[in-house]
């Protein structure tokens, strides 16, 4: 059976660029590993859902001395590292296996829980709490929230802590104009005058929540900051409609999907995407992912001696169609 790699990919995209349609990936050319044991460099955006180095993904990752953790920017020790925690790592395949070279955490919101009608809120942004997250004693506290984000710009919270930082803060793609006002999820952002945010790129805004509006004293842009190249991408989370063809982006994440990928039939799906990055995400795979964490976490645990992802498969494993 002939694999598609990275190179068959961009070999197809180049040759058909002057026709300006590409045909169909034939489904015998897919392998049984999203990555094909890694190529060159690697990012990985998703909830941490194990230990014994970093699972995450379906992935397992270890995590080096010389790996460098930052925290909303701020460099953290490893123990931070616990299940439920929204990763952003840059990776690379070394002798079999997946190494970190740089792990951000950027939380998607830090700041006081309150009270919204028969849920609970931060920085303005609805929780949605996962099966076994509670948020029994932490009105009126200063918490830490990680998550997915959802389309209607909520967060589905994966893990609450308790924080003594305080400092306000909302990471993930930013909505609107100058003229319009910007917000990311449902946190209207007010940025400083020296500030350029642009829409549809993810930051991590930090300043003080007040009369409803995120008011900041800095931004941080980009996702992967760690200045590596990357060549292929594993992303979770949910599909958001855009106008910009293929028509969706991953909610909160942003992150361009390759104009020729159908995404339709995934538009409600919680799901995993794999695939080749040169600038555009040609995500070839989507792993659909239960709501109910427990059942998350089993699909996504690698067996003993995996570490690419090869479990991956059967019903869960579906293939994205390009057109």
């Amino acid at each position: 059976m002939t694999r598609l790699n990275r190179r068959n990919i961009l070999g197809l995209m180049g040759a058909t660029a002057l026709t300006g349609c590409a045909p169909a990936i034939p489904l015998s050319q897919l392998g049984d590993d999203p990555f094909e044991g890694g190529i060159g460099g690697t990012g990985i955006v998703g909830l941490m859902t194990g230990t014994g180095s970093v699972l995450v993904n379906g992935l397992r990752v270890e995590v080096p001395n010389r790996a460098r953790i930052l925290a909303n920017g701020r460099s953290v020790a490893s123990t931070i590292l616990v299940p439920g925690t929204a990763l952003s790592l840059v990776a690379s395949a070394r002798l079999g296996r997946f190494e970190a070279e740089q792990i951000d955490i950027d939380a998607p919101l830090i700041g006081t829980m309150t009270r919204l009608g028969s849920g609970h809120a931060i920085n303005g942004t609805a929780l949605r709490l996962d099966t076994g997250v509670s948020a029994s004693g932490l009105v009126g506290q200063r918490v830490v929230a990680h998550g997915v984000w959802q389309q209607n710009g909520s967060l589905r919270a994966s893990l609450l802590q308790r924080t003594r930082d305080t400092t306000d803060s909302v990471a993930g793609v930013v909505v609107g104009s100058p003229n319009t006002g910007w917000s990311i999820g449902q946190t209207p952002v007010q940025p400083r005058e020296s500030q350029v945010l642009i829409p549809g790129q993810f930051a991590v805004i930090s300043g003080q929540f007040a009369g409803g509006t995120l008011n900041a004293n800095s931004a941080i842009l980009g996702r992967f900051r760690a200045g590596k190249s990357l060549r292929q991408l594993s992303i979770e989370g949910y599909l958001e409609p855009i106008s910009a063809t293929p028509g969706y982006r991953i909610s909160g994440l942003g992150h361009s999907f390759d104009q020729r990928l159908t995404l339709d039939p995934f538009a409600s799906l919680r799901g995993v995407y794999f695939g080749a990055y040169d600038g555009r995400f040609m995500a070839r795979r989507v792993v659909a992912l239960p709501e109910g964490p427990g059942a998350r976490q089993a699909l996504l645990r690698p067996s003993d001696g995996a570490n690419f992802a090869q479990g991956l498969t059967g019903t869960a494993a579906r293939i994205i169609p390009t057109t």
